[in-house]
Order: structure tokens, then C-alpha cells, then sequence
């Protein structure tokens, strides 16, 4: 992966995530399709001759959704209570936020990038 490259796979990646925020719906595949194709770039990246400090201003980008997954307790207490589809909305808004958020972040990667080459 050459610097050019590596430009064109974040933008690629950032259009991903607008396109899935602008949806404002992700299934599980997209979101498992969207992970597979990250787990991909940072492979491409960490075996490329880039340089190293152009690996650790791409590496500062969280592409993590972890903090968005329920726990299972709070799952069932909301599920007794009834409240399943507020829980979903909530879920799919706050999926929908994330991915904003990292388009914004790797938008920002890419300004420092140029900025430093």
C-alpha cells in the first residue's frame, strides 16, 4: 500500500460510514461486512512500506463498537419492562452516531496525513 493508496481506502471507508448513517438502519451483515473490511485495511496497512508515523497517525483512528452493545442484564430488564423497541431505536441511533463519528475521525486522519507528507 503506497500513500495514495492508503488515502483512497479512507475515503472508501469513510463513505461507508456516511452511506450507513445516512440508511439510519445497519443490520448485522453490514456491520460484519463493515469490521471484515477494517480488519482488512489495518492488515494492509501494518504489512506496508508506509512510514511509521504514518501508520500511527491512521492506527490513532477507534473503528471500536463495543461501547454500544447492551449489557445482558440490562437487556432482560428492559425486555420485561416491555420496552424492546425504544431499546432497538435507541441502539440503531446510537449505532448511527458511531459511525459518524468515525467518518469525522477518519476525515480528520486524512487532513493530518496530507498535512504531513
Amino acid at each position: 500500500m503506497n500513500f495514495m493508496t492508503l488515502i483512497k481506502y479512507l475515503e472508501f471507508l469513510k463513505k461507508e460510514c456516511l452511506r450507513y448513517y445516512y440508511d439510519n438502519k445497519v443490520n448485522e451483515n453490514e456491520l460484519q461486512l463493515f469490521n471484515l473490511e477494517i480488519k482488512r485495511f489495518k492488515k494492509l496497512l501494518e504489512n506496508s512500506n508506509l512510514d511509521k508515523s504514518t501508520k500511527e497517525i491512521v492506527n490513532k483512528l477507534n473503528f471500536e463498537f463495543s461501547p454500544l452493545i447492551k449489557n445482558k442484564e440490562q437487556n432482560i430488564i428492559i425486555s420485561i419492562l416491555g420496552n424492546i423497541w425504544s431499546n432497538q431505536k435507541q441502539k440503531e441511533e446510537n449505532l448511527s452516531n458511531r459511525l459518524k463519528n468515525i467518518s469525522d475521525q477518519i476525515e480528520h486522519t486524512i487532513i493530518e496525513l496530507k498535512m504531513h507528507t
